[in-house]
């Protein structure tokens, strides 16, 4: 039989008010508050959760909105936020989100959730919009205009400026991006920061060397197929995002083109594969734990800080490069 305020009034002698008053967040006298820990521990007694979010009114969950669970990345973001929350004793709702059929953000909703953190898609927009009327919601990975929330970004043009800049370092003036979905603020915001290092610094991308589309492996593949043909194609190429590259890493695979010598290829993400190509891919890699974890403290400051209703945040996080072998040192005819 479960173990009741009852028996741990028997066991420690202290009134039902106080023993009440301590699982439901009040002070209570140190002493008091040991007895009842050892009381329950001892009879095994564990306290009503949904009885006592129904006072608070507060259900002491989080949900996490997402396009889809799978990728790496989606992942990653649900178990940063789930471990920072976990240690404020924050428990953690997702939901995916691939159409609008889904209905995902009422889903998170009719779950009485406290807040919502969202990699918001297109579709989810307006409901985000209604849902941050009730609950406090963070946006991360995108910004989503029509959302006026706290959000936790990466440094998407910054990100871009670091993989051009390090092709130009290499001495590539001929390049090529991999591109992604200029509909989605990551994707145009690499590629505009990449573009504007570029052209800034004499290099040469020509409409026909960005190629933009959906963010698939079946993407990077034909778009590294079309930069491949090309009767000028460029030396180095950017990925802008993880399955991008992956696409891009089978084309040139496939082609036959040796990675790092007869092109270079500049990743995204996807440390894993670096390590798995010959020579090791270089990638730009963003924090993907940082920025969940970011978020996730957004979201609890919004719950428990006084000035709740303040101005929404927005966190931008660095990217960071981390080198391998396939960009390679191009040689002009000149140096040689």
């Amino acid at each position: 039989m479960t173990a009741t305020y009852k028996d741990l009034q028997r066991a420690t002698g202290l009134s039902l008010a106080t023993i009440s008053k301590f699982y439901n967040g009040g002070t209570v006298r140190d002493e008091n508050a040991q007895a009842i820990e050892r009381a329950a521990a001892t009879l095994g007694f564990r306290p009503n959760g949904f009885a006592r979010s129904l006072r608070s009114r507060r259900s002491g969950t989080i949900g996490v909105l997402l396009p889809a669970l799978d990728n790496d990345f989606h992942l990653t973001v649900i178990a940063g936020v789930e471990s920072a929350l976990r240690a404020h004793g924050t428990s953690v709702i997702v939901s995916s989100s691939p159409d609008a059929a889904a209905g995902a953000v009422d889903l998170l909703l009719s779950r009485m959730v406290d807040g919502i953190i969202a990699v918001p898609s297109d579709h989810d927009v307006e409901a985000l919009a209604r849902a941050a009327e009730r609950v406090p919601v963070v946006q991360i990975d995108w910004r989503a205009d029509a959302l006026a929330t706290d959000g936790v970004f990466l440094d998407n043009r910054g990100a871009g400026a670091l993989a051009a800049r390090h092709l130009l370092d290499h001495g590539h003036r001929r390049v090529g991006v991999v591109a992604g979905d200029p509909a989605v603020s990551t994707m145009r915001e690499r590629t505009a920061g990449f573009r504007a290092v570029v052209e800034r610094e004499g290099g040469v991308l020509g409409p026909d060397s960005v190629v933009e589309g959906p963010l698939t492996v079946q993407h990077g593949q034909a778009a590294m197929q079309r930069l491949l043909v090309q009767p000028d194609r460029p030396t180095a190429v950017f990925c802008a995002n993880y399955e991008l590259t992956l696409g891009a890493v089978i084309a040139l695979n496939e082609s036959g083109l040796t990675l790092g010598r007869e092109l270079s290829v500049l990743g995204f993400d996807g440390l894993e594969l670096a390590q798995a190509t010959v020579p090791k891919l270089t990638v730009i890699v963003q924090p993907t734990h940082e920025l969940a974890v970011r978020a996730a403290d957004l979201i609890h400051a919004r719950l428990t800080d006084p000035d709740a209703d303040a101005a929404p945040v927005d966190v931008v996080v660095a990217p960071r490069l981390v080198a391998g072998g396939s960009v390679a040192r191009l040689v002009t005819t000149t140096e040689a």
